[in-house]
Parts: C-alpha cells; structure tokens; sequence
C-alpha cells in the first residue's frame, strides 16, 4: 500500500481514486432499484439472436462472425509515433470452473492469434475493483468482450441479515453489475459486445471460438 501511494505520487495520479469504478456502480444500483419496482431489469432487444446466443453490439448482424468482424474494425495496432495499441479484455460474468477456465483460455489465444493484439481475461464482478478502473479510465484503448449467462441454480439474497424475506438475488445483482459496467463502458466511448450464452457456457464459449 505504501508502494502503491509512492508510485502514485510520483506519476502524479491518486491511486485510491476510482470514479469510473464508482460510475458503474451507480448504474448498477439504478437498475437494481428497477427491478425492485418493475420486477425486470430494463428491457433490451438482441441485435442478433443465433444458436441460443444472444448478441448486443449495437449494429445488426446476420451471423456471429459479422459480428466479430465489425468488431476488429475498431482494432488500432499501433499510431503513428507507435504508442496506442489496442488490447481485448475479455469479461466473463460466468461461473467459475475448470471447463470454462479451459474454454476462456482458448478464446484468449484465438483472439490474440487472429487480431494480433494482447487479450486479457477476468471472471466479473470482482474484476471491477481491480482492472475495472482502467477499462473505463485508461486513453481508451480498450475493447470489451463481455459474457453473461442465466445462472444455473439462484439464491436469493434476504433484505436484512437473518431475514426471510427477500426483493433480489444474486443471479439478478450480477446481472445488473454486468449490465451497468457495459453502460458504463459506453458512456466512455469504448467499444463493448456482449454476449448472452447457454449454459454449459464451455460449449458455447467453443462457438464463439469457431466463428471468429
């Protein structure tokens, strides 16, 4: 931490200010607080829908590989003093577990052998407090693959501690994080697909793969 201060100062930067981490949850909140009232979360139209995979990227598509290919358009190698470079984060609000370890892994390598530029991963949400900061904060060199998935089994999380009786789970809080950073993303000019997939998410993660 004392490190982290030092370094701080010395690039001239507040290390323990995080306002588009902050942004994000601001909208993640609102849309908790919607499906108190509504009991949905806001309402969105795939602009693709394909295979049991639901696509949100902003443009109309008739295939995932036109998706994945208006997407590298906005890939920038390098600039004219060869200093900007783009990079791919791949952000996976799934389960964790071996298969889809595996899976992500592979997608991290075809990305980076295909698009030839450095492809990171995280398991979302606790991402957001560690790599969040920068995809929104940075020069804007990012662009975002953002997985979700309709959890398996749900639990609900009780509106007081040792309370019964509850308004929201945790299937829906992650949802609306995964939801309210891609906003956030957004509202910064960054580029970001999302992609709802069915579970075994590993299979469908091999989907994803074979179409780039």
């Amino acid at each position: 931490m004392m490190a982290t201060a030092v370094a701080g100062w010395s690039l001239k930067i507040n290390p323990f200010d995080q306002p588009n981490v902050e942004s994000a949850k601001v909208l993640a909140r609102q849309m908790v607080e919607e499906y108190k009232t509504r009991g949905s979360l806001p309402p969105a139209s795939p602009d693709l829908s394909t295979a049991g995979i639901k696509v949100y990227c902003g443009h109309k598509a008739e295939t995932i590989s036109q998706v994945w290919k208006q997407f590298s358009n906005n890939i920038n190698k390098r600039d004219a003093e060869n200093k900007s470079r783009s990079y791919i984060a791949i952000q996976a609000y799934l389960k964790p577990d071996p298969a889809t370890d595996r899976a992500l892994q592979a997608l991290q390598g075809k990305l980076q052998e295909v698009y030839k530029v450095a492809v990171t991963v995280g398991y979302g949400p606790r991402f957001l407090h560690s790599t969040g900061q920068l995809h929104k904060g940075d020069s804007g060199n990012g662009l975002f693959v953002q997985l979700t998935a309709d959890p398996i089994t749900d639990l609900q999380i009780p509106d007081e501690p040792g309370g019964t009786s509850s308004s929201i789970s945790f299937g829906i809080l992650i949802a609306a994080q995964a939801l309210g950073d891609r906003h956030a993303l957004l509202d910064t000019g960054r580029k970001a697909i999302r992609f709802q997939i069915p579970s075994p998410t590993d299979e469908a993660i091999k989907l994803l793969i074979s179409s780039i």
